[in-house]
């Protein structure tokens, strides 16, 4: 029994220890994106030439857009994690919303 306690007391430690690094990985922007927008639109449509968002407030405005015609309920923080996945990830405007 001793032995059982003291495996599960170092197996927490180590959950506990790799929590932070787990979290720093996870990109919730992306994970929102890649959940809910590819399914009608592929990547292309942020590297075409004739891209419609010419700004990081141009990004937000369109994703604020389809949060709504989408109805997915994401709340401005979750906006604001989907543009600014999308900025890194395509864009690389330097302007704030």
């Amino acid at each position: 029994m001793v032995g059982t306690s003291r495996f599960c007391s170092v197996m927490l430690a180590g959950l506990i220890w790799a929590a932070p690094v787990m979290a720093e990985s996870f990109d919730r922007g992306q994970a929102l994106y890649e959940n809910h927008c590819i399914a009608c639109h592929d990547t292309s449509v942020h590297t075409r030439a004739e891209r419609r968002a010419t700004s990081r407030r141009d990004i937000g405005k369109w994703v604020t857009t389809w949060n709504f015609h989408a109805a997915l309920g994401w709340s401005d923080e979750e906006v604001e994690d989907v543009t600014d996945f999308l900025n890194r990830r395509f864009y690389h405007f330097m302007d704030k919303l």
